[in-house]
């Protein structure tokens, strides 16, 4: 079952002290894009309603009626020039609009900070590897999933065969390998379940061993893109932990994964297969 997480709906302490309803008002002037552009041309200094309705096509009553919203607000006073009646920038409803958001800046910066440390902690885990396959995307991806054609490239080397080699292709499907070495009869044996298909694009799989040698499972995720009828491969392994990444790591897994990626090159240049 895939990870849920939940996200609290944070009210900050103290939230009755920033004055609520001063806060409303604060927002609700401020949704406004005619009274926003009032309010950065009062920060360059005072001006009477004239000076603030120039920029806009509107009339002085309308552009009153915003500075009626701003001034309930807090946000702009009337001046002493009984003349002019220019209107001044209130600072304080700002700060306090300020501090509350800020609140809520560093709740996120901590949830992204932890998402980070997460997103570390799991590329740690993760062990990465590319090919480029000469071969359209649709051989290369029915060289992955096809049985008759796995069982040709995949560990079949040092003399071990893909003896069972068994692909239900769906999502919650499984699939199960048993290699098997010629000499001795030794057999290990690998399977897993599908958590995501896109033909041809994308395979999401588990693996787990019979007689595991790593601890815990693993997940692959296969992504296929081509490019001038070429194929990239993309094969990323999250593991159980960094230890067994590792462990993985430091094992002869890496040379007989490129040796098999040598084999399906052959066996995708081969004209049997375009056929």
């Amino acid at each position: 079952m895939p990870a849920i997480y939940y996200l609290p709906v944070m009210k900050p302490e103290s939230y009755e002290e920033l004055a609520p309803d001063r806060l409303d008002a604060t927002f609700a002037a401020l949704a406004d894009p005619t009274r926003r552009a009032i309010l950065a041309r009062l920060a360059s200094g005072e001006a009477s309603v004239t000076e603030l309705a120039e920029p806009f096509e509107m009339t002085q009553p309308a552009i009153s009626k915003h500075l009626k919203v701003l001034e309930r607000a807090g946000l702009i006073s009337g001046g002493r020039d009984a003349q002019r009646r220019p209107r001044r920038l209130e600072a304080q409803p700002l700060a306090e609009a300020t501090e509350w958001l800020e609140r809520y800046r560093q709740y996120w910066e901590e949830n992204y900070q932890r998402l980070d440390a997460l997103l570390d902690e799991m590329k740690s885990k993760q062990k990465k590897r590319k090919r480029v396959f000469d071969a359209p995307r649709k051989l290369v991806f029915e060289a992955l999933t096809k049985p008759e054609l796995v069982k040709r490239w995949l560990g079949v080397r040092g003399g071990w065969s893909l003896a069972v080699c068994e692909i239900d292709l769906k999502v919650g499907g499984t699939y199960r390998y048993v290699w098997r070495k010629d000499a001795d009869g030794t057999e290990m044996g690998m399977h897993g379940v599908f958590n995501e298909i896109v033909r041809p694009e994308r395979i999401v799989c588990t693996e787990v061993f019979d007689d595991p040698w790593y601890p815990g499972g693993a997940v692959d995720t296969m992504t296929l893109i081509e490019k001038g009828g070429k194929t990239t491969l993309t094969t990323t392994v999250l593991y159980a932990s960094r230890e067994a990444r590792d462990g993985v790591l430091k094992s002869p897994m890496s040379r007989g994964v490129a040796e098999s990626y040598d084999m399906l090159d052959e066996l995708l240049a081969s004209t049997e297969v375009r056929a």
